[in-house]
């Protein structure tokens, strides 16, 4: 909890929620003691529920991850990594420094075998339900490697999470047709290809940004450069919609009776492209779970990101995605 800009209240309060749906939750907060007692006493649930550790350093959002590795070894996000690696904890979910966080974890948790770097999920709304969307940043590099790598990931993390045998997956690029695209885009859609050959991916081909809020694919594959503008857009899209939305309502008499008629659907509509909920990026890749919310997330947020932390570790998403790993890397090698 410390170096974020997440206030500890939020994160508390969030717990707290996730907890009463999940009541076999147990929590490590690492952190200053002293802060955390005097939010933390007047939920008890939590309370009761929770171990905390005190932590003495922080990690800023301005500090170099270069720079954290020789230092900081009693931060909150070391300390919290490293009850990972003792296997004293199951999951990590952060809303610190992301560049620190992806450092650490690939240095201490390390990626599965078969997994050459690990990419940032995310779940989106769409016409249709929800989609995968990866990477998110972590690797801005366009390499057909990684994006194959995305596309396995991707397609166990929606099987897990949608209950879908064969997820489709597109890969996000400048056109539908086969000639658009750079040569690493061109070569990791006939890897993909090849997989659904062997009935391991269902490969849907090309898409463009428009079909991602319809719903074409359950798994929309792009670098981490492409999906973390994509992402800041649909989350200024959203907070634009919104502002819109509200203006509108309150723009006369009439505007403000016809939302008190049409007040309950537009509110269910509201919390589904709320971007303050949708805001956690899973690592997937890596030998345990890592999560990462933003670093200004507000208790609606914080309860969703541990409700998907639940949900993946009750289906033991990790062993899932190292099976389907293995079975698709030893039918394509690059």
């Amino acid at each position: 909890m410390l170096g974020s800009e997440t206030k500890t209240k939020e994160i508390l309060t969030g717990l707290e929620q996730s907890l009463l749906r999940n009541i076999n939750y147990k929590f490590y907060l690492f952190g200053k003691k002293e802060t955390i007692n005097k939010k933390i006493k007047k939920l008890k649930k939590l309370q009761s529920a929770s171990e905390i550790i005190d932590c003495s350093e922080s990690i800023s959002m301005n500090d170099r991850p270069s720079e954290i590795i020789k230092s900081k070894d009693f931060s909150s996000m070391h300390l919290a990594i490293k009850s990972i690696q003792e296997n004293e904890t199951d999951a990590l979910l952060s809303f610190g420094n992301t560049g620190a966080l992806m450092t650490l974890s690939l240095l201490n948790i390390k990626t599965l075998s078969e997994i050459k770097r690990p990419a940032i999920a995310s779940i989106w709304p769409n016409m249709k339900g929800e989609s995968i969307v990866l990477d998110l940043g972590a690797n801005t590099k366009s390499s057909s490697r990684y994006l194959v790598d995305s596309a396995i990931l991707g397609s166990s993390l929606a099987s897990i999470l949608f209950k879908i045998d064969k997820p489709s997956v597109g890969i996000l690029n400048v056109g539908k047709e086969e000639i658009k695209g750079n040569e690493e885009i061109k070569n990791a859609s006939d890897r993909l290809q090849e997989l659904s050959k062997y009935n391991l991916i269902n490969y849907h081909g090309y898409i463009e940004g428009n079909d991602i809020s319809i719903g074409k694919t359950n798994v929309v594959v792009t670098d981490g450069f492409t999906g973390n503008v994509a992402l800041k857009t649909a989350e200024g899209t959203a907070k634009l919609f919104q502002s819109h939305l509200n203006n509108a309502y309150r723009s006369s008499f009439l505007s403000k009776l016809g939302y008190l008629f049409s007040s309950i659907s537009l509110k269910s509509v509201q919390e589904r492209l709320d971007p303050r909920v949708h805001n956690c990026g899973i690592f997937m890749g890596l030998n345990a779970l890592v999560v990462k919310c933003h670093g200004q997330s507000e208790f609606k947020g914080v309860s969703y990101a541990a409700d998907i932390i639940y949900s993946l570790l009750e289906n033991d998403v990790n062993e899932k995605i190292k099976r389907y790993v293995l079975d698709t890397q030893n039918k394509i090698a690059f």
